[in-house]
C-alpha cells in the first residue's frame, strides 16, 4: 500500500514539473529579427529616444552626415533609402513643422496632411491615398501611403510618402520616408514592402524617454 502511495506522489510531482516547464516556455518572448540584408546601428539617448535602430547599410540604404548629436556628443547620421531621407520624430507636439493637435494617431494624421510632408502630394490630381491602423509590438499605429504616378515619353516613376504614426504617452511619434521615388513604376511595390519591414523592425525595437530639446 505504501509503495502505491509513493508511486502516485512521484507521478503527481512529475506532472507538476512538466506543466510548469510548458507554462514557462509559452511566455518566452521572441526577439525582433531585422530584415535580411539590412544593417542597423543602435543609437542611444538621442532626443526623445532612449534607443533607436537606424538602417545605414544594405538593400539601398545608406547614411548622410548631419548636424544632429546624441547626449554623448556623437554625430547621428541621417538614414537614406535610394537617396531619399528616412526620418524619425519622437514627439510631434514639439515639432514646429507639424502644427496642431497630435495627441492621438488620428489627430496627428490630420496635422501631417496639412504639413509639408503630405500637403504637396495631396494637391496632385492623380494622387492615391491609403490610411490604415496596424498593430506593431502591441501598439496600434497609423500607416499612411500617399502616391502619384508620373509618365513622360519612355520614363515612368511613382512619387510617394510612406510613414507610421506611433502612439507614445500623451503624444505621438513619426517614422517616415520623405520625397520618395520608385523608378520604374514596377519597382514601387518592392520598395514599399522593403520599407514596411524596416519601419516594423524600428517600431518593435524603439525605446522612448522623456523628450529633450
Amino acid at each position: 500500500m505504501k509503495r502505491i502511495l509513493y508511486l502516485l506522489v512521484a507521478v503527481a510531482f512529475l506532472v507538476s514539473c512538466s506543466t510548469s516547464q510548458k507554462t514557462t516556455t509559452a511566455i518566452t518572448k521572441t526577439k525582433p529579427i531585422p530584415p535580411e540584408g539590412i544593417t542597423f546601428t543602435e543609437i542611444n539617448n538621442f532626443k526623445g529616444f532612449a534607443s533607436l535602430q537606424k538602417p545605414y547599410q544594405g538593400e539601398g540604404f545608406s547614411k548622410q552626415e548631419s548636424s544632429a548629436f546624441n547626449d554623448a556628443g556623437e554625430q547621428v547620421p541621417t538614414s537614406k533609402y535610394l537617396g531619399q531621407h528616412v526620418y524619425q520624430f519622437s514627439n510631434l507636439s514639439t515639432n514646429p513643422f507639424i502644427k496642431g493637435e497630435n495627441t492621438t494617431i488620428n489627430t496627428a494624421l490630420e496635422s501631417i496632411k496639412k504639413s509639408s510632408i503630405l500637403r504637396p502630394m495631396l494637391k496632385k490630381e492623380n494622387v492615391l491615398e491609403h490610411y490604415s491602423d496596424v498593430v506593431i509590438a502591441g501598439k496600434t499605429c497609423k500607416r499612411f501611403l500617399v502616391s502619384s504616378n508620373f509618365s513622360r515619353n519612355d520614363y515612368s516613376c511613382v512619387y510617394y510618402r510612406l510613414g507610421y504614426i506611433i502612439p507614445h504617452h500623451n503624444t505621438t511619434a513619426l517614422f517616415y520616408i520623405d520625397q520618395a521615388k520608385s523608378s520604374p513604376i514596377k519597382a514601387f511595390e518592392g520598395d514599399v514592402k522593403k520599407l514596411e519591414s524596416v519601419f516594423k523592425y524600428m517600431i518593435e525595437t524603439v525605446e522612448f524617454r522623456e523628450y529633450k530639446n
